[in-house]
């Protein structure tokens, strides 16, 4: 089933960005799903340092400008993936890793 587009704007963005990361298809949860297990698969992963927690995490990516289909960190999990390398870098330096 096709998502609408508000609430992949609600959760994404806007749609312009998610278009350039999945193209002009309709976005159903199966295309979503697929593309997490890519992320998981072929990003680079980091581990989430003790004493940090996901929110932590994912509010640190959106002030500095990294867009949420270009990491994943599920809840639960003490990993964190990221699709660019620059990102790894500059969460690892700001992390202590």
């Amino acid at each position: 089933m096709p998502f609408r587009s508000t609430t992949l704007e609600l959760v994404y963005g806007d749609m312009e960005y998610i278009r350039s990361v999945f193209g002009p298809a309709e976005i159903t949860r199966g295309m979503l799903s697929d593309y997490y297990d890519t992320a998981r698969a072929t990003w680079q992963k980091c581990a989430i340092p003790k004493g940090y927690h996901r929110g932590t995490v994912t509010n640190w990516c959106k002030s500095v400008g990294i867009r949420p289909l270009h990491y994943y960190a599920p809840m639960g999990e003490k990993t964190i993936w990221f699709k660019n390398t620059l990102d790894v870098f500059a969460f690892n330096l700001k992390f202590g890793y």
